[in-house]
Parts: structure tokens; C-alpha cells; sequence
């Protein structure tokens, strides 16, 4: 890797850092060139605005988002012997990987898109994207189970997704305030998981 590389990755992770610190509007190019050390003027060599900045993290968002999540197949595979609790807690995907500086860039972005929510059109398109894809993607995999006989077929599956992916949603934006966050360690969200699996748990045959 180059000098304009390393520099341009430099830029990039002292940036999420900062705006998922504190706040995007509150961020400055001469602040991200003070904390890196270079001239401010050398930013604009790689990126053309901090606007710029911000579509990088979010297209390194769009490209990862789905990593770790578990095929559709394999989850279909799973279900069918799975218990409950196995089923929901693979459900609940995390960025957790082998690759330490990917796996906190995927947190600080995910912080940022949810600081920027209200204010910022590509963030509340890519949470909402997310959030429609993860619905989906639950109920597909439910059906099957309904589908192969090992659920209940009056089992409410929209409504099983839309409260899985709901807290999932709270839960990212309580474990997300850290670097450290691993699927399962909150209380509150041991108590959800611990729900939602009885609920399924009631459905399965």
C-alpha cells in the first residue's frame, strides 16, 4: 500500500472516529488534519469535501453491512432442527470478525447512521433499506419452517420479524455507544433474545 493510500485510509478511520464521537457537524477537515498531523489542504487531494468523506463511509457501510449474516439456505438448513433459542440467536448477526480495524469501522459507521437518522436522507435510506432487508429476510426463512411442517402454520411471522428486527434496532443503538459490542452481552437484551425464543419456542413441532 502507497503513502496516498495509507494517508487517504488515515483520513477515512480519524474521521468515523471523531463523527461518531462527536457528531458529524462538529467535525472540521482541520480537525481530522490535526489529529493525523498532515496539512489540512492535503485532504481535498482524496477526498473533495467532508461531505465526500461521509459517502465513502457509507458506501463501506453498504458493501459489508451483510458479511456475517448467515445465508438465507443455511439458516433454512438450520431451521429445520434447530431449537428456538439457536434460531433467534443466529438471527441476531453482528460485524464481529477476524478483521479488527473492519469490525470497528462497520460499529462507527453504524453510530454515525444512526446519529444522522433525522437529518441526513442517505442515512435514514440505508437504516430503513437495512431494516427491510433483515424483515425479509426473517419472515423467508419462518415461512420455510412453515412450509417443511416445523412451525405452526397460524405462527405470525411479519409480526415475529417486525419485533426481532425492532430489537435488534434498540439494542444496536444501546451496544453501538462502543467498539466492543458482541451479540448477547446487554442484560436487556438477553432478556429479549430469551422472549423471542419462547415465543418461536411455542410454535415449533
Amino acid at each position: 500500500m502507497g503513502k496516498s493510500s495509507t494517508t487517504k485510509e488515515q483520513i477515512f478511520d480519524v474521521f468515523i472516529e471523531m463523527a461518531s464521537t462527536f457528531g458529524y457537524e462538529n467535525v472540521t477537515t482541520r480537525d481530522i488534519a490535526k489529529k493525523i498531523g498532515i496539512n489540512a489542504a492535503s485532504i481535498y487531494y482524496h477526498f473533495k469535501s467532508k461531505e465526500m468523506i461521509l459517502a465513502y463511509a457509507y458506501d463501506y457501510y453498504l458493501m459489508y453491512q451483510y458479511d456475517n449474516r448467515k445465508p438465507v439456505d443455511v439458516m433454512k438448513k438450520l431451521i429445520e432442527t434447530a431449537s428456538a433459542e439457536e434460531i433467534v440467536s443466529t438471527f441476531f448477526y453482528t460485524f464481529v470478525t477476524e478483521d479488527q480495524k473492519k469490525y470497528v469501522r462497520m460499529i462507527l459507521i453504524t453510530k454515525i447512521i444512526y446519529m444522522r437518522l433525522f437529518q441526513d436522507s442517505t442515512a435514514n435510506t440505508i437504516f430503513a433499506d437495512n431494516n427491510i432487508n433483515n424483515a425479509e429476510y426473517v419472515i423467508d426463512i419462518l415461512k420455510h419452517g412453515i412450509d417443511i411442517g416445523r412451525i405452526a402454520p397460524d405462527f405470525d411471522v411479519e409480526t415475529f420479524a417486525d419485533v426481532l428486527i425492532g430489537s435488534m434496532t434498540i439494542m444496536g443503538i444501546k451496544a453501538f455507544s462502543g467498539r466492543d459490542y458482541v451479540v448477547g452481552q446487554l442484560e436487556q437484551e438477553k432478556r429479549i433474545l430469551a422472549l423471542l425464543a419462547r415465543l418461536l419456542s411455542s410454535a415449533l413441532k
